[in-house]
């Protein structure tokens, strides 16, 4: 969601971090100290386990009744997963109903469920985890006063919140995840994360939904940026009090791959078998650009983590923009950026992952689908880091004759389509081709197809 103070200040401090680190790969093709090109290779006849699209995800990217964008903006993106609850919708839910079900409430818990039927029904098929503290009203709009829940041990009201919630959601007939609360510090929980009295909210919650809602997976605890010295503690709690959740939770990995296996020996460690992970926001405000994004979506298919939506920080919670991947013009029409543009042509990936090495500030997803005689491998760099790569495809003797096209995406807003760079038609029995990326920008992505 849109940044406090502290968080703005936090992510400058990572900014100022990066540009240091990249101030070498930054610099633009010809510059003085440009050095021989980087190289990126993928090799199409080495290949793992399934595609999985983890990180086509958003949230509240969508209008509040579900029904915006519209499906030719939404569709191409193929969305796994989506996160909501309402939040910052007039009447302040739950809690500013006076903490029983008045409209407040009830707006956004018909929200959150509009939204999750359009992301969880056909023609989609992702996952949404209903974000049960932005219906209760935890969202930075609370008032001062708000009393939170299990506030001097008394989880009465909290407790029939939850019923009322749980009852709301099987009405629906939907099959959502239930995320119990976000980043549990701060605005959003002043009592604090691990905590005597969040204990008594999660414990509160984690025996309320599966009593109410058995079967249904718990997500939590949603902590601002991974940290395994918050976790831990909570791991050892929610072992001891038998309330672990369903999905271990939390936002922005400066790197997932190094992240989720931190995660899971948290969990090894204490003999939890069967919890799964995600992270359903990530990118923080000033990554979000088309190479940056092209590079995370690399790092969360090779971090094996299942889900993750893209985070939120301008118009929350219902312009319906997908968390800015989408732009207004002047007329008010939806334009596609390059960060969509990115999002669409990893929508293209199919089939089954392939292998990727890089000795440079880029990183690669790639899968070939070998059926169809078709590849794809999109690229990216951390934010300003691109810089001259050649990439190398090796394999392609499997699939024949084929047509290999490379695309540079500009980090541009709008952007009405990907430039062109090159076509090459690769003759039957050739096993490998080298094309040239040259960015014009330390933002932009590119994206490769490789067509029988």
């Amino acid at each position: 969601m849109s940044p406090t103070p502290a968080r703005t200040r936090h992510h400058l401090l990572r900014a100022l971090g990066a540009v240091t680190l990249l101030t070498a790969c930054a610099l633009g093709p010809g510059s003085p100290a440009s050095a021989a090109p980087h190289s990126v290779t993928v090799d199409l006849a080495d290949t793992s386990g399934p595609v999985t699209g983890v990180g086509s995800g958003f949230l509240y990217g969508l209008t509040e009744d579900g029904s915006g964008p519209g499906d030719d903006l939404l569709a191409p993106l193929e969305p796994t997963s989506g996160r909501g609850g309402g939040a910052r919708l007039d009447g302040g839910g739950w809690a500013g109903d006076g903490y029983t079900s008045g409209p407040g409430y009830q707006r956004r818990i018909t929200s959150a469920l509009a939204q999750a039927r359009r992301l969880t029904t056909a023609p989609h098929h992702g996952t949404y985890d209903l974000l049960v503290s932005d219906v209760w009203g935890a969202d930075t709009t609370q008032s001062p006063d708000t009393v939170y829940p299990c506030a001097g041990g008394d989880c009465g009201n909290w407790e029939s919140f939850l019923r009322r919630l749980a009852r709301d959601v099987r009405a629906s007939g939907l099959d959502v995840r239930l995320d119990v609360w976000n980043e549990p510090a701060g605005a959003f929980f002043p009592p604090g994360f691990n905590t005597e009295q969040y204990y008594g909210m999660w414990d509160t919650a984690v025996r309320v939904l599966r009593e109410e809602l058995p079967g249904r997976p718990l997500v939590g605890p949603s902590l601002w940026d991974y940290s395994a010295g918050n976790l831990g503690p909570f791991l050892d709690h929610a072992k001891a009090a038998g309330t672990v959740p369903d999905i271990l939770n939390w936002h922005f990995s400066q790197d997932p791959v190094a992240d989720a296996a931190s995660a899971r020996g948290l969990l090894a460690a204490r003999g939890l078998d069967g919890v799964a992970l995600g992270m359903n926001e990530y990118l923080h405000a000033d990554e979000q650009h088309a190479g940056h994004q092209a590079w995370y979506l690399a790092r969360l298919a090779a971090s094996g983590i299942p889900s993750a939506s893209h985070a939120i920080w301008d118009d929350c919670c219902a312009a319906g923009t997908l968390d800015g991947v989408l732009v207004r013009d002047g007329s008010g029409a939806l334009r596609r950026t390059g960060q969509w543009w990115v999002y669409e042509a990893y929508a293209k990936l199919d089939g089954v992952y392939a292998r990727t090495a890089a000795d440079g500030p880029f990183d690669a997803v790639a899968a070939v689908d070998a059926g169809a005689r078709s590849a794809g491998v999109l690229l990216g760099a951390p934010s300003g880091g691109a810089a001259d790569t050649d990439l190398t495809l090796r394999g392609l003797a499997r699939l024949g004759g084929v047509t290999v096209t490379v695309r540079r995406i500009p980090d541009t807003a709008p952007l009405d389509a990907p430039v062109t760079v090159s076509t090459t038609d690769v003759p039957a029995g050739t096993d490998s081709v080298t094309l040239p990326l040259r960015p014009e920008s330390g933002q932009d992505a590119f994206s490769v197809s490789v067509t029988g």
